[in-house]
């Protein structure tokens, strides 16, 4: 990956000045700009074309739980934790700690091109969807926590990921299971019935996103489900708790040194 350099600041915006500097690099480097960008709106178009759903909000679940698994899995999660890594390794991070940025300002202003690039693919999607004349959710709100909440556990995942990861070439090997997991998850529970005991795989990272698809297409939030309770809550909290975790480890471990 292209190495850094300190940005200019902008006078009371060094976040924005950073991160600007940050979408360059990406956009500058070929691979990142494949992986991280083309690829994944190649395959979000791909599936919204070719998986027709007819009208079929069930169907539309699935096409809208891949398309928002690939930007956050390989658009947000591979290329924040590659672009950390990068960052460190080079030294870039530690240097920039040197002046006057906080902490959190600085890896805010790293890991932001990755979030705004892959948020920019799902309004893409969201056109392109709306085009194909693809159903509207009935239950918009429960969409917009599926990638709030799937925005947030990618981010703090490339976090946690970038502390056991030495260097940008080993991200596409550390970033993999969790990816798989992410697009795995999050398009099985598209399609799993709310009231079963396969409802409980909603625990594993990436589940909850392709439920509250589904409660977003269906509108079934507050039908009763396992235990009597509403079919969304146990996806409301692992929403919520997964990036709560991952947000722990990170911050009690992230390294600003280079691993070797």
């Amino acid at each position: 990956m292209t190495t850094a350099t300190p940005a200019t600041a902008v006078p009371g915006n060094p976040v924005i000045a950073l991160a600007a500097a940050e979408t360059k690099l990406i956009l500058r480097n070929k691979t990142v700009a494949v992986s991280s960008m083309i690829l994944p709106v190649a395959l979000g178009i791909f599936w919204a074309i070719t998986f027709d759903s007819g009208g079929d909000p069930a169907r539309q679940a699935v096409v809208v739980a891949l398309q928002l698994a690939v930007v956050l899995g390989m658009g947000i999660y591979v290329t924040g934790t590659q672009t950390l890594v990068a960052r460190r390794h080079s030294r870039v991070l530690k240097r920039m700690r040197t002046t006057g940025l906080t902490d959190r300002g600085l890896l805010t202003a790293t890991i932001a091109p990755s979030v705004v690039l892959g948020v920019a693919q799902l309004v893409i999607f969201a056109v392109i969807n709306a085009v194909t004349g693809a159903p509207l959710p009935l239950d918009p709100l429960a969409l917009i926590v599926a990638v709030v909440g799937g925005v947030a556990l990618a981010v703090t995942a490339a976090l946690a990921t970038s502390i056991v990861t030495p260097t940008p070439e080993r991200s596409q090997i550390t970033t993999l299971p969790l990816t798989f997991v992410l697009l795995g998850a999050a398009i099985a529970m598209a399609v799993i019935p709310l009231d079963g005991w396969w409802h409980a795989l909603v625990v594993v990272p990436g589940a909850a996103m392709g439920t509250l698809v589904q409660i977003a297409m269906n509108g079934d939030m507050w039908v009763a489900g396992p235990g009597g309770l509403p079919a969304g809550l146990p996806s409301l909290v692992a929403t919520v708790a997964w990036p709560i975790v991952f947000a722990v480890l990170a911050s009690r471990n992230f390294k600003w040194d280079p691993r070797h």
